[in-house]
């Protein structure tokens, strides 16, 4: 009978470990290592690339950093990973990172089939296609013939390549993996079109390209892109704490909390804010943080606004409307679900 005990109860320890997710305890495993490990974009100017210093910098790195000082309150304790987009799912279910923060976009499909969770949206994209303008068109739906440069392992490429297919133009789809092979085919004259995220497009047409007015974006509006943090599947811990920081930052714009009056803000905060910025208790144990994470995210990283404006908005060179990107109160669809 003590046999048979031992036996039933070895019988369902084993049976719960089956049953805790592979992916659990992250936010154990990064306190214990002492660091962030978050996936970017290889060079991707003013999300994820590296400025004359050989520093990490960009809309998505502070994103990064922001959690570093969520955990450690420490915007250097991150190891940025480079990922391209055929290797950085691979790369977050190997464990070689906590998170993919790498303009990504969040589907059904790769929400319930790949083994990751999408947290929040960070970015509203769109599809675009960039043209030589030798080729005189202005819409997608003018163009019979032609070669297309896209990258491997995106939506874009699903998108296209079921354009192709429903249209029946004579469309030849070219997929590389990396985008400096992409820049090279296109802007070497041996792709005619060029398809991607129109914010990616952008960067690449100021940066890379020889001389930005010989090409020009078409007309189009063949799908939306919504993109956004991602971590593994089944760590519900973890998936809260990157998901509450986002809506922590956009509400902190909403609420006119910045790095220069967080400060202030917290010595004499209004009623709306207290939970948000640890005065009261409750936003940072439930999430396994300290009171007051919040508060020190603003302090170092800023608002959301704020790192807009910073790599992608008024204060870089890029001058990017905020457009969609825009707080929902100010016609934009950016919401943060409330934080009380």
């Amino acid at each position: 009978m003590k046999v048979l005990t031992v036996r039933v109860i070895l019988f369902l320890f084993s049976m719960m470990a089956l049953s805790t997710p592979l992916g659990a305890q992250t936010l154990e495993e990064i306190q214990s290592r002492g660091l962030l490990l978050c996936g970017v974009d290889e060079q991707h100017y003013g999300f994820a690339h590296l400025d004359a210093q050989g520093e990490w910098v960009g809309f998505e790195v502070d994103f990064c950093r922001a959690l570093a000082v969520a955990i450690f309150n420490d915007p250097t304790a991150v190891t940025f990973v480079p990922l391209n987009a055929k290797n950085r799912f691979g790369a977050l279910k190997g464990r070689e990172i906590d998170v993919l923060i790498r303009s990504t976009s969040w589907t059904f499909s790769r929400d319930e089939g790949y083994g990751v969770d999408f947290t929040n949206i960070i970015y509203y994209d769109r599809l675009a296609i960039l043209a030589h303008k030798s080729l005189k068109v202005a819409r997608l739906d003018d163009v019979s013939k032609a070669s297309l440069c896209v990258a491997a392992g995106t939506t874009t490429y699903e998108t296209v390549r079921d354009y192709v297919y429903r249209t029946g133009k004579a469309i030849r789809v070219l997929v590389f993996n990396s985008r400096e092979g992409l820049n090279n085919l296109f802007f070497s004259g041996q792709c005619d079109l060029y398809a991607g995220d129109y914010s990616g497009l952008s960067m690449i047409l100021r940066e890379v390209s020889p001389n930005p007015e010989d090409y020009v974006f078409l007309d189009t509006n063949l799908s939306k892109e919504p993109l956004g943090p991602v971590v593994r599947e089944g760590d519900p811990q973890w998936f809260n704490l990157v998901r509450w920081m986002v809506y922590g930052m956009i509400e902190a714009e909403e609420q006119g909390i910045t790095r220069k009056n967080v400060t202030a803000y917290r010595a004499n905060p209004p009623r709306a804010v207290k939970y948000l910025l640890g005065v009261k208790a409750g936003f940072g144990g439930e999430l396994g943080m300290r009171n007051g994470w919040m508060a020190d995210v603003i302090r170092e990283i800023g608002n959301y606004g704020e790192v807009f404006d910073r790599h992608l908005g008024k204060e870089s060179a890029l001058q990017m409307e905020r457009g969609l990107n825009a707080l929902w109160k100010d016609g934009g669809l950016l919401y943060a679900l409330p934080v009380r």
